[in-house]
């Protein structure tokens, strides 16, 4: 019983040791949000640190979204999506919603929404290798 403990407390000390790392930790605590839009619907920000390349013509981006009440008595919904925009057709998928992985997202257009189009064009635009 004893070894297990031990060998489970060696792990732990390595873990810890691991996630420590300087660059590791600036790296989650580096966010760069800019407002894109505000309209009635709500707010949206784009982490422009967070912009990559991941295929020719495609990235993905980190963007948070405060939904206006549409009743006095409801409160502002805050939600966090990664995003995969395909810049070349001007589509996007959730790959993300609020940290839940969004598994079997499909490749949709903004239909429109002037908040979608603006992560759409500012990301395809700020792109990063």
């Amino acid at each position: 019983m004893k070894k297990i403990f031990k060998f489970f407390s060696l792990c732990f000390v390595f873990l810890i040791l691991i996630f420590n790392y300087s660059e590791f930790a600036y790296a989650v605590s580096n966010v760069d949000w800019v407002l894109l839009k505000e309209n009635n619907d709500g707010k949206e920000w784009i982490d422009m640190g967070s912009i990559k390349e991941t295929n020719a013509g495609e990235i993905t981006v980190l963007t948070k979204f405060l939904k206006n009440p549409k009743e006095p008595s409801e409160k502002e919904e805050l939600s966090l999506y990664v995003m995969r925009i395909n810049c070349n057709d001007k589509t996007f998928k959730d790959t993300s919603i609020n940290g839940i992985p969004q598994f079997g997202s499909k490749w949709q257009t903004s239909n429109n929404d002037e908040l979608i189009d603006v992560v759409i064009e500012k990301g395809c635009s700020e792109r990063i290798n």
